[in-house]
């Protein structure tokens, strides 16, 4: 074994053994309710806050992914993730407070889907936020899973397909064991590992290739690809505006409806730290990407001719000294394995809690028993998916483009409760079927081929909501 090699194996094992901790705490001191399993007893204080948000919205995704995007389309990555850091910003000092504000007046409403909606009270229009979350969410899970499973595969030669099961393992026990309570506390231990390791590979990265030469990195970048990597639309003819603005939207608002981080508004022990996100939150995406778009513009310059862009974080870390690169790396890793552990739980949670959405003499310990079962079903589905790992980058990607027609019916049932449930259902619903049409190419006459369709469908569903806003018509009953 290489030195980096046994370095991550020991920063791997000691984060094992510090889940292991966490499990085996959880089942001594169980969680008192509900509340506290599902939500953390809403009493999560403003640092962990700040990480879990970083863990959640901010994952390995985004650091991998982004750097992918840099490494083959160019730097048009910054415009749009600058732009949905923007947005997601306002979200949470909008739209977060108000959800931190209905979670208080409505305490036994645990559900995010349930809360964002309680104004329709519709358990129809639930049912099938619900139903296009799990179409969308297992692939997602599971792509989160293929990354943990590949990083772990390229960098420790482990068996992919024993690892991915592995991981959905140990996700499921110590998620199922203390419930968000438990996930956060890897959160903060995961974002913290992230944030100081990517920086600080960062930096040793340009010294090492550039002497921290700014021109010269500018010189090599520009090099490195014709159209020059520094361009608009890049290399590919990917950034063009309408893709600019449609990628910045499904970072954002296709990222907001989503159960695990909906359900981050409403843990924050007060009101005034989703304030102060609002604020911290654009310089955290742009700490984020200003970190990807140096590792992976730069990577292009020193690694040219790689399969596939995500394979470039990997690249990088073996040239940085071995105990960084392996903390780092293992700090990676487990930030895959925050957003797997809080999708797995949450959507399990919003399962078990629409079944006994009636039932207001349903007792916990059957709640929890239907959630770890819904839970397990879950991960099953996800580990299957997680076989054909191509299909599952494509189905992530598209997860996205999904939860996004959810957006304006989200939208809402927070601010415009009076346009009725209809109005609301009718708005999700042409939205996820403009998409699936696009994607069917049954719409080519309608909508350009260089237009996405996760946009037409978003403007379709919003124009839906806009008719019965505009004019002022009351649809409650």
């Amino acid at each position: 074994m290489t030195d980096f090699q046994i370095w991550a194996s020991i920063f791997l094992l000691l984060y094992l053994g510090w889940l292991l901790f966490l499990t085996i705490r959880s089942y001594r001191r169980p969680a008192k309710g509900l509340g506290e399993f599902f939500l953390a007893g809403k009493s999560v204080g403003f640092l962990p806050s700040l990480l879990t948000f970083w863990a959640t919205y901010f994952s390995a995704a985004g650091l991998i992914g982004a750097a992918g995007y840099y490494y083959i389309h160019g730097v048009g990555n910054f415009i749009f993730a600058v732009l949905g850091y923007l947005i997601l910003a306002i979200v949470a000092g909008t739209m977060g407070r108000r959800m931190w504000r209905l979670s208080r007046k409505h305490p036994d409403t645990r559900s995010p889907i349930q809360l964002y909606l309680k104004a329709f009270n519709s358990p129809k229009l639930e049912l099938l936020f619900i139903a296009v979350t799990l179409v969308c969410m297992v692939p997602y899970l599971a792509a989160q899973i293929t990354g943990f499973a590949r990083m772990l595969e390229s960098s420790l030669g482990l068996p992919y397909i024993v690892t991915a099961a592995i991981a959905l393992v140990v996700i499921y026990v110590y998620s199922e064991s203390g419930g968000l309570a438990n996930i956060i506390k890897t959160d903060v231990l995961q974002a913290s590992l992230t944030i100081i390791g990517c920086i600080s590979v960062t930096i040793v990265f340009v010294g090492l290739y550039w002497a921290f030469d700014g021109a010269q990195f500018f010189a090599d970048v520009d090099a490195a690809a014709d159209p020059s990597l520094w361009s608009l639309p890049g290399p590919n003819g990917l950034y063009s505006i309408t893709n600019i603005v449609g990628l910045a939207l499904l970072i954002s608002l296709g990222a907001t409806p989503m159960a695990h981080n909906a359900q981050r508004f409403m843990i924050v022990k007060e009101e005034r730290y989703l304030t102060a996100m609002m604020y911290i939150f654009p310089f955290m995406g742009l700490m984020l990407t200003v970190i990807a778009g140096t590792l992976g513009l730069g990577g292009a310059a020193m690694f040219p001719g790689l399969s596939s862009g995500d394979q470039i974080i990997g690249e990088v870390m073996a040239t940085v000294p071995a105990v960084l690169g392996a903390l780092t790396l293992v700090g990676v890793i487990c930030a895959t394995m925050s957003t797997a552990d809080s999708i797995l739980l949450s959507i399990g949670f919003i399962a078990s809690e629409q079944w006994y959405r009636k039932d207001k003499n349903a007792s916990s310990r059957g709640i929890l028993k239907l959630n770890r079962w819904f839970t397990l079903s879950i991960a099953i589905f996800a580990f299957i998916a997680s076989v054909r790992p191509e299909l599952v980058a494509e189905l992530a990607f598209n997860a996205f483009g999904g939860m996004l027609q959810l957006a304006p019916s989200m939208f809402a049932g927070l601010y415009l409760p009076y346009i009725g449930a209809r109005w609301a259902t009718a708005s999700a619903a042409a939205g996820v079927l403009v998409l699936l049409g696009s994607k069917a190419d049954w719409l080519g006459s309608l909508i350009p081929s260089e237009f996405p369709g996760y946009l037409a469908g978003f403007l379709v569903g919003c124009s839906i909501v806009a008719i019965p806003a505009v004019f002022k018509l009351d649809n409650r009953r």
